[in-house]
């Protein structure tokens, strides 16, 4: 016989916080590209000086809003916000062209809807 826990969903899963670590990361690898494109000449499939870094300060200012409406909608347990937020960054990898981005959205989408967080986003106390 197996008893059910009530307390299921009650505290963050693991899973929530990959998809948390995973955006949070993001940011600081545009942060990293962007001083490289503005401080150390880099370039990348044509982009480059400083029309790259101003498009890289851009994609940053979107996916630090992008994370901030994924971590209200943690801390409101609203799925609905976190799978919204998520297509927010979606469309700003798309628009930068960051496939990074895009392995990072489809990841995060991913394990949004596994058990776990979605018992997480359903739980109520």
């Amino acid at each position: 016989m197996t008893t059910l826990d009530p307390q299921l969903g009650a505290t963050k899963p693991i899973l929530l916080r990959v998809i948390f670590i995973l955006n949070a990361l993001k940011i600081l690898l545009t942060v990293g590209f962007f001083v490289a494109f503005k401080f150390y000449g880099l370039s990348v499939h044509g982009l480059e000086s400083n029309s790259a870094a101003t498009l890289m300060l851009l994609a940053l200012g979107g996916y630090v809003l992008a994370f901030a409406g994924l971590v209200r909608s943690i801390l409101k347990r609203h799925m609905l916000g976190l799978c919204v937020a998520l297509l927010a960054d979606l469309g700003i990898s798309l628009y930068v062209g960051a496939p990074i981005g895009f392995l990072t959205f489809a990841i995060s989408m991913a394990l949004s809807f596994s058990a776990p967080v979605r018992a997480f986003f359903a739980y109520r106390a």
